[in-house]
């Protein structure tokens, strides 16, 4: 499977503009089409009867409405044509909020471009932000890009391997990224000091070896890097250490919950903001 539709959230933050170029390069290797969406949230109907004050309420928000669609429509067009004036683009409005509107979207395109978390830092850390929901609900993957910086598809790609399912749907969902790769690294990261850490990185090795095998038989060559230590920080020392351009990783191999209360992988990799994910649940 190519990435032929993606969906790109075109919510106003910092790496709206880095998203929109992601998605029109990615559109261009593909030969795809990039479909970029505005969600205008819920909006207060006032109370009938509320007199003329009802009818200009209602005549300000449209105009608000108006404008918003119409200035992320231009910013989909103009960027898109920066990189390629083919391109087919499309431009959806929905009266919902970015999360639900992403992920109900996002079911019927092949990768998912969401806003970063950090332009919601305001969410509340028991709900999902917009990055979180979709990654949770549409069924697709999702690329977080958290800053300027485009990932390349012929670039340097790290893979977050631990064995479990997430990890594995990740891997096979970013193949078509993988393919492209000038070089892959399977990353594995154990426990450091624990009882049991022997056996645990022996099984880890042995589960990362079986997925470079698999990764052969799609033509993608891999090499493999053993950490120890926290997830949480190790991971993206590795990354580093191989100056990855984008990480694949698994999301929510446990519940969002348990992450929040003991701390998480997938947390700590949706908030950073030096290095694109590429994420499946």
């Amino acid at each position: 499977m190519d990435f032929r539709t993606i969906l790109v959230d075109l919510s106003e933050d910092a790496a709206r503009p880095a998203r929109i170029e992601t998605a029109a390069r990615l559109a261009t290797r593909f030969g795809g089409s990039v479909v970029g969406l505005t969600a205008t949230g819920t909006h207060l109907e006032p109370f009938r009867g509320a007199g003329k004050e009802a009818g200009q309420y209602a005549v300000l928000a449209a105009s608000y409405l108006h404008k918003l669609a119409a200035g992320h429509k231009e910013a989909l067009d103009t960027l898109t044509r920066q990189v390629s004036p083919a391109i087919p683009t499309r431009h959806i409005v929905v009266d919902a909020e970015s999360g639900w509107a992403l992920a109900d979207a996002g079911r019927y395109a092949d990768l998912i471009l969401p806003a970063p978390p950090s332009a919601q830092a305001d969410v509340p850390a028991l709900l999902a932000g917009v990055a979180e929901y979709a990654l949770l609900n549409a069924g697709r993957p999702i690329l977080l890009v958290p800053g300027a910086t485009v990932p390349r598809t012929g670039g340097h790609v790290a893979i977050a391997w631990n064995g479990g399912r997430e990890a594995v749907r990740a891997v096979a969902d970013a193949l078509p990224w993988l393919a492209h790769a000038s070089a892959v690294s399977v990353l594995v990261v154990v426990s450091e000091g624990r009882h049991g850490a022997v056996v645990e990185q022996a099984a880890y090795r042995d589960s990362a070896d079986r997925l470079t095998a698999w990764l052969v038989s799609h033509g993608i060559h891999a090499n493999l890097l053993v950490g120890e230590g926290d997830p949480d920080h190790v991971l993206p020392q590795l990354a580093e250490k191989v100056q990855a351009d984008l990480l694949v990783a698994g999301g929510y191999g446990r519940s969002r919950l348990r992450e929040f209360v003991l701390g998480g992988t997938t947390r700590a990799l949706l908030r950073q903001t030096g290095l694109p994910v590429f994420m499946s649940h």
